[in-house]
C-alpha cells in the first residue's frame, strides 16, 4: 500500500509518492490524484529537466474543458512497491498529475477519505 495526504492548499488536494526515474535521473514528487486524467502522469517542465526526460512523442489529449490538444510525451520508469514499469508522462504547466493510466498499470485502487484526510494506494489482484 501507498499511503498519500492531503495537501493544504486553498483546497486540500489528495496527492500520493511516486519514484520517477529516467536517464540516471531519479525523483519521487508527490503526484495530485487525478481521476479525470486518464493518462499516465503528468510532469512539470521543472520535474523532466531533472530526470532528463526527452519528449520525443506528440499524442492527442482531451482537456478537462473537451478542447484537444496535441501534447508532448516522453517515456519514463516509475517504480511502486518494488515493481517498475514503462509509464508516458506528459507536460504540463501545474502541479504533477498522477492518472487512471498509471493506477491500472500497477493494479491500483485510490482510497480517498475526505473526512480523515487520508489517501491510498492498495493493489488489488
Amino acid at each position: 500500500m501507498v499511503e498519500g495526504k492531503f495537501q493544504e492548499n486553498d483546497i486540500p488536494v489528495p496527492v500520493v509518492p511516486a519514484v520517477i526515474s529516467w536517464n540516471g535521473g531519479v525523483q519521487t514528487p508527490f503526484f495530485l490524484l487525478d481521476t479525470g486524467f486518464s493518462g499516465d502522469i503528468a510532469v512539470t517542465e521543472q520535474l523532466a529537466i531533472e530526470l532528463g526526460l526527452k519528449f520525443d512523442g506528440i499524442s492527442s489529449m482531451e482537456t478537462p474543458v473537451g478542447k484537444i490538444e496535441n501534447v508532448k510525451t516522453a517515456t519514463a520508469f516509475a517504480t511502486m512497491e518494488g515493481q517498475t514499469l514503462y509509464v508516458t508522462a506528459i507536460l504540463i504547466q501545474g502541479r504533477p498529475l498522477l492518472g487512471i493510466s498509471f493506477m491500472e498499470k500497477f493494479n491500483y485502487k485510490a482510497i480517498v477519505d475526505c473526512k480523515n484526510k487520508k489517501v491510498s494506494l492498495e493493489v488489488v489482484n
